[in-house]
């Protein structure tokens, strides 16, 4: 048997405050046990959980992360509301697709306010005089359906015995097209795969399930634009036939949705990848039939043989490799082919499941049970002498047998396309090629465009159609951004969608609500960082905080500093000197955090968490920021907005005249997300804020967990129900109006989302008070498409990128024809071309104006309080992502 490997310590994620207010008021460990059935969930008990007694171990996670900071303001502005945890619903609802709400049909919500410009988007028009009128839908079934990759060569093969000189246009799964009508079939096959592996049998079934009418393209802006189901069948239908151009191009790996080019240069990324260029493409409806093309960048595992990728995973050199560095290897090995040349010569490839010990030292069983090394195995029974038998092996074939091999005798494959996270240090190097200005990513584009020669398509000429040369003109505005306003009606307006505000003073710092000094420590976590950079990082920020009007006790060694005997070795006692640092019951604790390691989630668990009875404030900086950007004014500047506001402080509003008239008064403005795990065996977590004052800035946030990768919030009416009694206890009164921002949510799922989590907040409401009736708009925000806008004559362009400039709104043209919907470019883009923000109202009980919705959804992106500058998407939405993000680290192992 081999023996159990090592669990090695994950890479550090990128760690990101929770600019939620309310502080670190201690609530007690929960101590209810949740009626509801939950989901059990593999993994070692999580914040406010109790081992569940079921066989086997397992452990039900309590579905809300009991935070010591995230139920009341510990000055006392926020009244302490307990969670009710015993209505909480996890549960998924069954519904049919009879019960989906319909989603808000408004056709003509275009706005007229602000500057008239014409911008270019990356929308090709497709050519459709010559469609054919009806195209014919038939379901495929292939059995076995796995694995995925082999079903479109298995199909392949199938027409080519039964459909001869016939096409399809297949999706991959379960759907096919065919410009003509032709006999269903089913047979069995042998399939042989390319990479060497065994032959495999499958059985195929196709058969015609219903007819598509390609005509209503042609007319459905004519016709009537409230039915939109035929032409949004054909457009699906198109989707699929359009994808058929690279579909037998072997310049191309496919990888989803996405085709990458096969590069001509390499492009090293480091940490053995290399990165490929690559063409999103979606048919999408308009005003016409559009095709929306982008360009896609990947890092793609580096081609060749094994051992020099391990050795530039440690400057060259494989005879020394410390943990840190084995562990990168493994998981850069780890789900991948690997290419394995046996000394006689026979080659096979097989998927590796990691590294184990090194060749010298790893033992398995021979069939008449003796024992042998890897080294000693090659060497007695293959005649070779391994070169390298200091290295780990690889762990390969069957994921249930012992299969070993060493690494030099190992190739990576050319052009694996993995669905695994790229290490940080790839993630960089992306973002550093891919931040291009607009008119090199128009190039990139239209030569990706090119190559594949959309034109030369059989298939496209089978049903009639073409994509055109150019990107679509559409008509833009830009509107004006709001006034900002500081402490004694001091107003601020932005440029470029930033604003200089240093040294202006908070409109309501912290410290005039609590009516004491704020007492803060600073935590040393890095060995890197020394004394002296700390004192000089304390005295600034003392400095600026005057100069915020943040009355801070002031800076020294002796108070402030909080010496760590041992740094090295301090992650081992964090619970104890987190408890020391509450005995002086400071305000807010400045913790400097090491460059490696996860001592991010272990300093938000430990201090923050109620079952670990500490309840401190924190807020984490890298040593990075001290040691490089310590007495940098505008990094200062940037941490005093964060405690002001962490701190139940208020940085900055908008001037009343800025506000729209509809959203004056009391408006509730909530966020909500999910964000997802890539195992199953992890729950979802859901990030619900809401706002509590009458100027937009203070929010508190909602934690929940429920299954994986279930993107309803199921516990949505209890969180808003939370939220408008804090909001009637802080305003005196309920809000009359709810804006209500949802993120994450794609197009297929808004019937669903509408019908679940409008219910849930009606039920919130009528909970509240008896007739209380406010407006309610439930808006999605989406920041997952692949729609850029690029600066025509006649548009300003913003900075050295050539970016259209913050505040730029398209309406029109390639918006849905029946839908209340916009872009907005609401940030400047700090590097590469910036990405609008699309919003689709799905529900709006009061008939908003146009006008007013677009510019109070550009007001919110000034009232983020990290930053001077406007976000590219709404406050609220932020916080709730930054919320989840928090969810996450709380849970984490």
């Amino acid at each position: 048997m081999a023996p159990t490997e090592k669990q090695k310590p994950k890479k550090e994620q990128k760690a990101q405050e929770q600019p939620q207010k309310p502080p670190e008021q201690q609530q007690q460990p929960q101590q209810e046990k949740q009626k509801q059935k939950q989901k059990p969930y593999k993994q070692q008990p999580g914040p406010g959980q109790s081992p569940a007694s079921q066989s086997g171990g397992a452990v039900s996670r309590d579905l809300s992360v009991v935070s010591a900071k995230s139920s009341s303001s510990g000055d006392g502005t926020l009244a302490n509301i307990d969670e009710n945890l015993d209505r909480m619903r996890i549960d998924k609802e069954k519904l049919r697709r009879t019960d989906l709400r319909a989603v808000l049909c408004r056709s003509g919500a275009h706005g007229t306010r602000g500057k008239a410009v014409t911008v270019e988007a990356n929308f090709f028009r497709l050519l459709i005089d010559k469609i054919i009128g009806t195209a014919y839908h038939y379901d495929v079934a292939i059995e076995p359906d796995t694995p995925k990759k082999f079903l479109r060569d298995v199909f392949a093969q199938f027409c080519a015995a039964n459909y001869p000189n016939q096409r399809f246009a297949y999706d991959g799964q379960k759907i096919a097209y065919a410009a003509k009508k032709l006999p269903d079939a089913k047979g069995k096959l042998t399939f042989q795969p390319k990479d060497g592996g065994k032959s495999k049998e499958f059985t195929v079934q196709v058969k015609m399930a219903t007819t598509v009418d390609l005509s209503s393209l042609k007319s459905y802006m004519t016709s009537n634009v409230g039915n939109l189901a035929k032409p949004m069948s054909a457009i699906q239908c198109l989707d699929v036939v359009l994808r058929t151009a690279y579909e037998n191009n072997p310049n191309f790996v496919r990888f989803k949705r996405c085709v990458y080019a096969v590069p001509r240069d390499r492009i090293d990324l480091t940490s053995g990848h290399e990165l490929w260029y690559g063409l999103f493409q979606s048919a999408l409806l308009g005003s016409r039939p559009y095709l929306n093309v982008d360009i896609s960048h990947k890092a793609f595992p580096s081609g060749g043989p094994l051992v020099p990728i391990i050795a530039s995973f440690n400057k060259g050199n494989v005879d020394r490799l410390e943990n840190w560095v084995l562990n990168d290897i493994n998981s850069y090995l780890k789900g991948m082919d690997v290419m394995y040349k046996s000394p006689g010569g026979v080659a096979r490839r097989m998927r590796c499941h990691g590294m184990r010990e090194p060749a010298s030292q790893q033992r398995f069983k021979m069939e008449d049970g003796t024992q042998l090394t890897v080294a000693d195995y090659f060497r007695q029974k293959l005649k070779y002498t391994l070169r390298y038998p200091n290295l780990p092996v690889l762990h390969v074939g069957s994921s249930v047998r012992n299969v070993y091999v060493p690494p030099e005798l190992c190739e990576v494959p050319f052009g694996q396309a993995l669905n695994k996270q790229h290490p940080e240090a790839c993630t960089a190097a992306i973002i550093k090629f891919a931040a291009t200005s607009t008119d090199v990513r128009k190039q990139k584009i239209m030569n990706l465009v090119r190559s594949i020669n959309y034109g030369q398509c059989p298939t496209y000429l089978d049903f009639g159609i073409g994509v055109g040369n150019d990107f679509e003109k559409v008509p833009a505005r830009i509107i004006d951004p709001p006034n900002i306003e500081y402490a004694s009606k001091k107003v601020v307006r932005p440029m470029r969608g930033t604003w200089r505000a240093e040294g202006m003073p908070f409109i309501q710092p912290s410290t005039t609500i609590s009516k004491q000094p704020l007492r803060w420590r600073i935590l040393n976590l890095d060995q890197q960082t020394n004394e002296s950079q700390i004192e000089a990082f304390g005295n600034m920020l003392f400095r600026q905080a005057k100069s915020c009007n943040v009355q801070m006790e002031p800076f020294s060694m002796r108070d402030t500093f909080v010496l760590v005997r041992n740094v090295r070795d301090c992650m081992r006692d964090l619970g104890n000197i987190l408890a020391n640092i509450k005995k002086d019951n400071p305000t807010i604790t400045i913790v400097v955090l090491p460059f490696r390691g996860e001592t991010y989630s272990k300093v938000k668990q430990k201090a923050e968490l109620a079952s670990e009875r500490i309840g401190l404030l924190t807020q984490c900086i890298k040593a990075f920021t001290i040691q490089r950007k310590g007495t940098d004014m505008s990094t200062i500047n940037n941490i005093m907005l964060k405690i002001n506001a962490k701190t139940n402080g208020s940085n900055h509003c908008l001037t009343d005249q800025t506000v729209p008239p509809a959203f004056r008064g009391k408006v509730m403005y909530i966020g909500a997300d999910v964000t997802h795990p890539f195992s199953d065996d992890v729950p979802s977590v859901v990030g619900v804020s809401a706002v509590y004052d009458l100027v937009g800035f203070r929010y508190n946030c909602s934690i929940r967990l429920q299954g994986a990768r279930d993107e309803m919030i199921r516990d949505l009416e209890n969180i808003v129900h939370r939220q408008l009694l804090l909001y009637r206890d802080y305003n005196g009164d309920f809000p009359e109006r709810i804006m209500y921002y949802r993120d994450g949510v794609s197009d297929g799922q808004f019937a669903e989302v509408l019908t679940i989590e409008l219910q849930a907040l009606h039920a919130a409401i009528a909970r509240a008070k008896p007739g209380y009736k406010p407006a309610v708009s439930f808006i999605v925000v989406q920041k997952r498409h692949h729609t850029r806008f690029f600066p025509q004559a006649g548009c300003p362009a913003e900075g050295k990128n050539n970016n259209v400039p913050p505040g730029t709104i398209v309406d029109r043209e390639i918006t849905a024809p029946d839908r209340f919907e916009f872009y907005l470019v609401s940030h400047a883009a700090v590097q590469g071309v910036a990405k609008p923000t699309k919003y689709v109202v799905l529900y709006d009980d009061s008939n908003c104006n146009p006008d007013q919705l677009q510019a109070l959804t550009y007001n919110l992106c000034h009232m983020f309080a990290r930053c001077n500058r406007a976000v590219s998407y709404p406050a609220p939405t932020y916080y709730a992502h930054l919320a989840a993000y928090r969810g996450r680290v709380y849970i984490k192992e």
